[in-house]
């Protein structure tokens, strides 16, 4: 219903209507506009030009064909995180967006002397895979497995380290601190969330987003990670091969360099 090139041309507002539709399908099918507007907590305004930058007519339009979306068996979700994985790799197939920032990732990478990955909850878990992923491929990396851990009292000169802090809201407050606290202390920093809107994607050198609606259960965030995984794997392949094709210099490439 919703060509996912189009998604990234949306802006902040847009792309909140598009998470709270796509996250709740069977609840919007019975919507007005009204509580649509209310629900994703934007106008009816946005929600027009959501769906016109969507090729839609108009709500009434938009209706009738969720209607017949529903309607077909084959789409008909169990789990609402099954179509934004199918788009994610739809757009990593068709575009080459995902390549050139898996490059800029992979780059970074070989001019660190140390890599840390840092998350919260089940974020932690995929830090702490990419850790052992990059590991794996002979580049020297670590998890920060404590979130709570207090900034050393001495300065530190993290200058040769690189910093991924994996988080898919990009708003938690651990993540946050770990990100200032290095990149005040020199350390390159990236960011890989669900949100390309995030505080933290604002503080970092470097992010790579990959839009998916975010579901909770109570507390716990339980959103999809298979992108991150995928996201992850390209990033330690790319570098692997770029280290054993091209000798690292470090005194000419900075670690955020885009070059």
């Amino acid at each position: 219903m919703f060509p996912y090139q189009k998604v990234h041309e949306l802006n902040r507002l847009e792309l909140l209507v598009y998470k709270y539709i796509v996250g709740n399908l069977n609840e919007v099918e019975n919507m007005t506009i009204r509580d649509l507007a209310g629900e994703a907590h934007v106008s009816t305004t946005t929600i027009l030009r959501f769906l016109k930058k969507m090729n839609y007519g108009g709500f009434s339009e938009f209706k009738i064909a969720l209607k017949q979306n529903q309607n077909y068996p084959t789409r008909i979700f169990n789990d609402s995180s099954v179509e934004p994985i199918q788009n994610f790799f739809k757009v990593v197939v068709q575009e080459g967006t995902f390549d050139k920032k898996i490059n800029q990732a992979a780059r970074m990478i070989n001019v660190a002397d140390l890599v840390l990955f840092f998350g919260v909850g089940n974020s932690a878990r995929i830090a702490q895979y990419g850790a052992s992923l990059l590991s794996s491929y002979g580049i020297y990396s670590l998890p920060i497995v404590d979130p709570f851990q207090p900034e050393p009292l001495s300065d530190r000169d993290f200058s040769k380290t690189l910093l991924i802090v994996v988080s898919v809201s990009g708003e938690t407050k651990q993540s946050l601190q770990q990100a200032r606290y290095y990149k005040e202390s020199g350390a390159a920093t990236i960011a890989l969330t669900a949100n390309s809107y995030s505080a933290l994607n604002q503080i970092v050198d470097f992010s790579i987003s990959y839009d998916v609606p975010q579901i909770r259960n109570g507390q716990i965030n339980v959103t999809t990670q298979v992108p991150l995984v995928y996201i992850l794997e390209q990033i330690a392949s790319n570098a692997y091969h770029k280290m054993i094709e091209q000798p690292r210099n470090d005194s000419a490439t900075d670690l955020t360099d885009d070059e």
